[in-house]
């Protein structure tokens, strides 16, 4: 073999692994993304100093703090007391979450009102 043959053999190697190794961590990523999603039943809070509405989770129960907040929606539900199902996704860690169903219902994604 030449020299020439030699290298364009481990060139043809290192891309296949190289193409492997690509294929399986953009996998691992979009698990990891599908993973965040969740469906939270829970009454609407809110406190000022917790920085506005969250969500007093009764499944799973916690306080979850709401990124996307639309303080008429908000509103609304926090006035009335009663348990919603919440539809949407964590952004960062397990305690900030941005809505994107209340109820079956789309949520407001314009959150500047």
């Amino acid at each position: 073999m030449t020299k020439k043959q030699i290298l364009f053999i481990m060139f043809l190697v290192i891309s296949v692994l190289s193409f492997s190794a690509c294929t399986v961590f953009a996998q691992g990523l979009a698990a990891d993304k599908d993973m965040q999603k969740a469906t939270i039943k829970g009454k609407i809070g809110f406190m000022e100093r917790f920085g506005g509405y969250y969500v007093m989770g009764e499944n799973p129960p916690s306080e979850i703090f709401i990124v996307n907040q639309d303080k008429k929606t908000l509103s609304k539900f926090q006035k009335s007391g009663k348990t919603v199902t919440i539809k949407g996704h964590f952004t960062i860690g397990a305690d900030h979450f941005m809505i994107e169903k209340i109820n079956g219902k789309k949520y407001p994604q314009d959150t500047s009102k």
